[in-house]
């Protein structure tokens, strides 16, 4: 299973997918439109648009890297938001998937910590929530979105997750946003319900950045484990930082 587009196996050219070299730091982007089910299906992608902000070189560069990185995250942002007809009084969920236990799946929760809401003001509009996993709770996370987006009135939901890459040299440094949703646990073959647009009916925009690598993606094994960096927990937060940065630029 496959988290990030490009390494989707097919030869997404064809479907119109294409990378821009920004010319600094290493940082390219890439774009790719899923119209319709017949593309869906050959190329195993939700319909949607399709984000990637690379940057491979991010840990060397630090803070100028990081301010280049979330401009350019902004504006994908930006651009989905403006696709949905966002206004700056819409009510946004702001969901943090993943397992706040474990430093490799924690991207939301981090996200979620540093997103600032105002919730003694009654004009709040921003709303943020972590379900953890299914098998702590016992509770299907769809179930959980969709409960209180009915309940909140909600316009918009975002959606953060950690992700699995089958590069190594992606870890931590590949930024995937999209309008076609997300389906927890789906990179590491467990499969909850896909939180988008058709099960829930609002849109959702979904950022992702792989922390997580198979064992086979780098070495034949017959036991196939999930690895991830030494340097995980730096890097979560440095990545946190700069989607937390880049949805209070894109949602002023």
């Amino acid at each position: 299973m496959f988290d990030l587009i490009d390494e989707c196996g097919k030869d997404l050219k064809q479907y119109g997918y294409t990378v821009k070299d920004l010319g600094e730091f290493g940082i390219k982007e890439a774009y790719l439109k899923v119209h319709d089910k017949k593309e869906s299906d050959e190329i195993g992608l939700a319909e949607g648009e399709y984000f990637i902000v690379n940057s491979p070189f991010f840990s060397e560069f630090g803070q100028d890297c990081a301010a280049t990185l979330i401009n350019s995250v902004k504006n994908k942002l930006k651009r989905c938001l403006k696709n949905f007809n966002y206004k700056k009084d819409d009510r946004v969920l702001i969901v943090g998937l993943g397992n706040p236990d474990i430093d490799a799946d924690k991207l939301g929760k981090s996200v979620f910590d540093e997103i600032e809401i105002k919730p003694m003001d009654k004009k709040n509009n921003i709303f943020k929530f972590c379900p953890n996993i299914f098998f702590y709770t016992g509770i299907d996370t769809l179930e959980i979105v969709k409960m209180l987006s009915l309940k909140l009135n909600i316009d918009l939901i975002i959606i953060i997750d950690s992700l699995t890459t089958s590069s190594l040299s992606r870890l931590g440094s590949s930024f995937q946003i999209t309008t076609s949703g997300m389906t927890p646990g789906s990179g590491v073959n467990r499969f909850g319900n896909r939180i988008c647009k058709e099960t829930i009916g609002i849109n959702c925009i979904s950022i992702g950045v792989p922390f997580m690598i198979f064992s086979s993606s780098i070495k034949d094994e017959e036991r196939d484990i999930i690895l991830t960096s030494k340097d995980v927990r730096e890097d979560v937060e440095n990545a946190s930082f700069i989607i937390s940065q880049a949805l209070k630029e894109a949602m002023k």
